[in-house]
């Protein structure tokens, strides 16, 4: 039997036309797009509220977070944030749900073709492209600004925490946020922008949802960095007609070869 998602895999445009086997919406309208961005903003707060519940029995165990309750600040043990980074799984509770809401298979936002040998490799591809330039941009940042601050808690200590995070970027990091920014917010930004009759609606979805994925992580000294991350992967979302595997691999490659440096004490 015929995959009824494999046509959106080939180098076709056909994005929003419904016929037997699509598993997207048709069009976007102005308010059904704003309430793509609000629930992606919802995927946000989730983050937050699940973190801070997970932080309070932390708290009752010294050393992994202290609070200086004078001058109010933090202190995370890397330990504790890569426990903490387990938060990010709710990043799949609001397009999931809108999926299901509507009455779309979760096809609809990505999560599809999962063992694609194609987009495997071009996610390893697009990662070290990533990471080169997350690595000049950070240095020309650093250079203007001088050191960034939270780097020094992105580190493993022992093999067995490299091995943690290098699964916890993949697995959890590089696939929540994919399915968020690019499989649900960004493939429906193309949508919407391709019904308003754009002929750059591919470039404009493209800018907008980078931005939004550099500003949600709240950190305007790497804001410039994420927004060139951000256009490396939905340029990847956009080339494989938004199978998010490619990606995954490419934002968790990053990631964890940040993580491995920083251990290295690069």
């Amino acid at each position: 039997m015929d995959d009824p998602d494999a046509f959106e895999l080939e180098e076709t445009d056909s994005i929003g036309i419904f016929e037997p086997g699509t598993t997207i919406e048709r069009d976007m309208e102005q308010g059904r797009i704003m309430g793509v961005i609000v629930y992606t903003g919802l995927g946000m707060i989730l983050l937050v509220a699940i973190t801070f519940i997970m932080m309070i029995p932390m708290l009752m165990i010294p050393g992994l977070i202290d609070i200086n309750y004078i001058t109010m600040e933090i202190y995370i043990d890397p330990l504790a944030l890569l426990l903490l980074t387990v938060a990010e799984i709710a990043f799949v509770i609001p397009p999931v749900y809108y999926v299901r809401k509507n009455g779309l298979p979760i096809a609809s936002i990505g999560i599809k073709n999962m063992l694609s040998g194609k987009d495997i490799a071009l996610g390893f591809l697009f990662g070290m492209l990533m990471l080169g330039s997350n690595m000049a941009i950070s240095w020309l940042i650093q250079e203007a600004t001088g050191p960034m601050t939270g780097e020094d808690l992105l580190v493993a200590r022992n093999p067995i925490e490299l091995v943690l995070w290098i699964i916890v970027m993949f697995v959890l990091v590089g696939f929540t946020e994919e399915v968020l920014f690019r499989g649900f917010l960004q493939r429906r930004m193309d949508i919407y922008f391709r019904g308003r009759g754009s002929s750059h609606y591919k470039l404009m979805s493209l800018i907008i949802t980078s931005f939004i994925f550099a500003a949600i992580h709240l950190d305007m000294i790497g804001l410039p960095a994420r927004f060139v991350l951000g256009m490396f992967l939905g340029d990847l979302a956009q080339r494989r007609q938004y199978n998010i595997v490619g990606p995954s691999v490419a934002h968790g490659f990053n990631n964890a070869a940040v993580v491995l440096l920083a251990s290295l004490g690069f």
